[in-house]
């Protein structure tokens, strides 16, 4: 069994991308990847992160959330679903109401819903972006400090993601190590929510 760290910065911390409703952490809009002259770019962060979760299923993976240079959050992926998984009403009933449900799944087909209109973009650009990260993931063993995020060292952060793009760090490199001790040194242990978002859902 193998280990990867994922890390990314984060624009806004709303609780709803990541959401972390009922104690369970999910990544299922944004981060999906981009779309540059009308050509889908899949890179974003949770199709790499599934990608990997398929491709080596033993392997532990992680993911370190940052804002505004601190630490919002360290998480341990317990699964990875379909989109249309998700977002279908089966999914729905396993993960109850949740904020980002802002899709229904209907015969397969991700259909864009107005529960919540207000607080992630509407449109076919938006909505293709979406569906770019093809996987939401999941974590029950996280952290999420919120407004209380920690500053994060200044050592570690030279190792981090300078901008948006996303970083890993496999288990054969010495930095998985470093960032790995350094982000359960924060925690202590996975805790759930211990901080509420920064920014409010609503204006």
């Amino acid at each position: 069994m193998g280990g990867i760290i994922f890390s990314y910065r984060i624009a806004y911390d709303m609780g709803f991308a990541p959401c972390i409703d009922n104690n369970i952490f999910t990544l299922a809009c944004c981060k999906g990847g981009q779309i540059r002259n009308g050509k889908n770019i899949i890179t974003g962060l949770r199709y790499r992160v599934g990608q990997h979760y398929y491709k080596h299923p033993d392997d532990e993976i992680y993911l370190f959330g940052i804002y505004k240079n601190g630490m919002l959050y360290y998480a341990r992926i317990t699964d990875v679903v379909m989109m249309d998984e998700y977002f279908s009403a089966q999914g729905k009933s396993i993960y109850g109401h949740r904020t980002d449900q802002i899709y229904d799944a209907e015969a397969g087909i991700l259909k864009r819903n107005d529960l919540l209109p207000h607080i992630h973009p509407k449109g076919s650009v938006q909505n293709e972006q979406d569906r770019n990260g093809h996987y939401v993931l999941v974590s029950r063993q996280f952290t999420y400090f919120g407004e209380n995020a920690p500053a994060i060292d200044a050592e570690i952060l030279r190792m981090l993601p300078k901008n948006r793009e996303v970083k890993s760090y496999a288990d054969s490199c010495s930095e998985y190590e470093i960032i790995h001790s350094y982000g359960m040194g924060l925690i202590g242990s996975f805790q759930g929510v211990i901080g509420a978002p920064h920014d409010s859902l609503y204006d």
